[in-house]
């Protein structure tokens, strides 16, 4: 955390997300995650949690509920001035508690900060193994066929996780296809 500089978590309200656009977008343009309609951060406002420093904007992630036994952490942005000082953990940590109050027993992300999600616990996976992200939102992403994005999941309770989330999908929409070459270091 930044010295003297406490750090607040916080459901986001609809004053927010112009701040997340910006942040989200800003990022999206270094080509460091993917860019946020207007229109899908205001309709999903409520899946966000805000990171505030000293009363003003640090960050911002969301939680989006995928299935009834998975849920996506997405748009996970801090200031870039405001990074590597654990307010990234910090919105985690939210999400994941938001996660555990709505019973959801897994996560998942695809990220291009991939070392960072190993340190909160996740580990990677291949796209095909998250089929209802894949036919939800990737099919429509410009990147679909070519998609640099590390997916990673994270299991929260095992006992109400399944093994296989959904089996294999079947072929008819064809799925992106890698090999993860990340290892994420042992926590």
């Amino acid at each position: 955390m930044p010295e003297g500089k406490p750090s607040l978590v916080r459901p986001a309200r609809v004053a927010d997300a112009t701040s997340i656009m910006t942040l989200v977008n800003e990022l999206a343009l270094q080509q460091v995650m993917l860019p946020r309609s207007p229109a899908s951060v205001i309709e999903n406002i409520r899946d966000f949690q805000i990171a505030e420093v000293d009363g003003q904007f640090a960050g911002c992630g969301a939680l989006a509920v995928t299935w009834t036994d998975i849920a996506e952490v997405r748009s996970l942005a801090v200031r870039p001035s405001l990074q590597r000082h654990g307010i990234g953990r910090l919105l985690v940590d939210a999400l994941v508690a938001d996660a555990r109050r709505l019973g959801v027993p897994r996560l998942y992300a695809f990220t291009y900060a991939p070392q960072f999600f190993g340190r909160m616990g996740f580990t990677v996976c291949q796209h095909e193994d998250l089929p209802a992200k894949v036919f939800n939102d990737c099919r429509h992403c410009p990147k679909f066929l070519a998609c640099d994005e590390i997916a990673m999941t994270r299991v929260l309770d095992a006992e109400r996780s399944p093994p296989q989330l959904f089996g294999k999908p079947q072929r008819a929409i064809p799925l992106p296809q890698r090999t993860a070459t990340f290892v994420p270091p042992q926590v």
